[in-house]
């Protein structure tokens, strides 16, 4: 029971890290959307720029897939698969709505992030930082 307890608190951390860098970087993910994309500036509805706070979440929504995967591999120890297969669900759906130009970015962010999160996992393994599996 304990063991489930702490699988699910990773899980949870994970997730919480996951939206707070993604929150954070969302300023930089936006210039790497407008350098991929170029997308055309229609101003909105009401022919203003949009607002910052809703340009904060497009961005930061764009940066989720990359610090979800990136946390999961740093912080999950046990079980990684369950974690993926519950937390990836929602983005990776959502992702399939919106096309295939965002799917595919969806999925090098996630293989990207992944693979640093591994490589720092085993940095940390390594110098005894934390525990191997």
């Amino acid at each position: 029971m304990q063991n489930e307890k702490s699988i699910s608190k990773q899980a949870v951390w994970s997730l919480l890290v996951a939206i707070l860098c993604s929150l954070i970087f969302s300023s930089l993910f936006g210039k790497l959307y407008l350098f991929i994309f170029n997308p055309l500036s229609s101003g909105g509805l009401a022919g203003w720029d949009s607002v910052e706070a809703l340009g904060v979440v497009q961005n930061s929504i764009f940066a989720f897939p990359f610090f979800l995967s990136l946390t999961i591999a740093i912080l999950v120890s046990k079980k990684q698969w369950l974690v993926w297969f519950i937390l990836i669900f929602f983005p990776f759906t959502m992702n399939l709505v919106g096309g295939s130009k965002y799917l595919l970015c969806f999925i090098i962010f996630t293989i990207t992030g992944s693979t640093i999160g591994w490589l720092i996992r085993r940095i940390l393994i390594k110098k005894r930082m934390i525990k191997e599996i």
